[in-house]
């Protein structure tokens, strides 16, 4: 959407971001971190007035919820790597970071888009600062969510993806493979996580939302633990027949390729 608008600016591209952050990671989005927002946007906009910035947000909020919202966060951040110098990028990162922070608390989530973003404009190094000085509560896997949940979220993704259904002996193979990632858990802990999982799918399983769980993943997890990951992902495949579909074995595959491992699928590497 944004590159096809003759109306599409860079401030749309930067609104879009923003609101990835602030709705997209946990589909909340509080009056502190709309008020960050507009105000990090009126320093980008043409036209600096709340009517002009309010217009902007709208029509960049419709095309991240209308759209497909991971091509469309890509895109913006491609082109804004390509619209702005370097000094511009370090200030729209840093843009990025207060509405990150806007609310007071940094999820797994925001953190791995903001490492997307960094990645992308060769702006790492000042990400990995920001992030260690940032004085918002991070959010780790003994709270709300965590690295537990980004493996339920990622079984359930695999399960449902094949026949656009998830069957019970599905569920229980994620249950004990996830009780074997936390022994610590009861076992209703355990379904409390998968029931936590399955609400954020159920809500709007994003293309987004699954990269962001595969960089997350792929940030916290040493090669060996991503292996046994993939492992639990063909267990959970193959629970219904013993067999992978084309559709698994091409997501499996993509995951690995994904997370740097190589994995051999059936004699196919």
């Amino acid at each position: 959407m944004s590159s096809s608008s003759e109306a599409w600016t860079r401030s749309h591209d930067l609104a879009l971001i923003y609101i990835a952050l602030a709705y997209g990671t946990d589909h909340d989005l509080t009056e502190s971190e709309m008020a960050t927002l507009t105000d990090a946007l009126r320093d980008w906009v043409v036209i600096p007035d709340d009517a002009h910035v309010q217009q902007v947000v709208m029509e960049a909020a419709t095309a991240f919820l209308e759209g497909d919202p991971r091509t469309e966060v890509r895109r913006s951040i491609d082109d804004l790597r390509e619209d702005l110098s370097p000094t511009e990028r370090r200030r729209a990162l840093q843009d990025v970071m207060r509405v990150a922070e806007a609310d007071g608390v940094l999820l797994e989530r925001e953190q791995g888009l903001i490492h997307i973003l960094a990645d992308a404009w060769s702006l790492k190094h000042m990400s990995e600062d920001l992030l260690e000085r940032s004085t918002a509560a991070v959010q780790r896997e003994d709270e709300d969510w965590g690295l537990v949940h980004e493996l339920a979220f990622l079984y359930i993704v695999v399960a449902h993806s094949a026949d656009n259904d998830l069957s019970s002996d599905e569920i229980d193979v994620i249950l004990e493979r996830l009780q074997e990632w936390k022994p610590d858990l009861s076992r209703e802990e355990v379904r409390d996580v998968v029931r936590r999982a399955l609400q954020v799918y159920a809500e709007q399983p994003e293309a987004t939302l699954i990269e962001e769980s595969v960089q997350a993943l792929k940030d916290a997890l040493p090669v060996v633990q991503r292996l046994t990951a993939l492992d639990d992902l063909c267990a959970v495949a193959q629970t219904d027949d013993g067999t992978l579909t084309t559709t698994d074995r091409e997501l499996i595959l993509n995951l690995a390729q994904a997370w740097d491992v190589n994995v051999r699928l059936n004699g196919r590497s």
